[in-house]
């Protein structure tokens, strides 16, 4: 792996210590940083493949063609990213109170798709 996917992937395991450390009292918040994980999970994905986006939505449908479609990733947990991205936008625009249950919730979540990544990454590098 290079260093910019391995910086990537360091990233998102810093967002999802992060959020994991405020689910209990910062739940929106919680959300939003699991979001982040999966995103920076996304893009290293992307990039051991030589792709890159700019956008949040470029980086959710590249991921969903290339990697899912193209490249093999299993299709429920390609399909968390989008959802964790739902979440995010509701946790931070909506008008609800997000609850540390549903923030355990998308922990777990954003954990399953950022180690999915990991083992797909790994697989690829033999």
């Amino acid at each position: 792996m290079t260093t910019e996917i391995d910086d990537l992937l360091a990233r998102a395991r810093t967002e999802l210590e992060v959020a994991n450390a405020l689910a209990v009292k910062f739940a929106a918040q919680s959300v939003g940083h699991c979001y982040y994980a999966a995103f920076f999970a996304a893009e290293a994905a992307l990039l051991a493949l030589g792709e890159s986006r700019s956008k949040h939505s470029g980086v959710l449908s590249a991921f969903g063609q290339v990697i899912v479609k193209q490249g093999g990733f299993d299709q429920e947990t390609g399909r968390l990213l989008r959802q964790l991205f739902e979440r995010r936008n509701e946790a931070t625009y909506g008008t609800e109170q997000v609850d540390p249950d549903t923030a355990d919730r998308a922990v777990a979540d954003a954990r399953r798709f950022f180690e999915a990544v990991e083992v797909w990454l790994a697989g690829r590098s033999r």
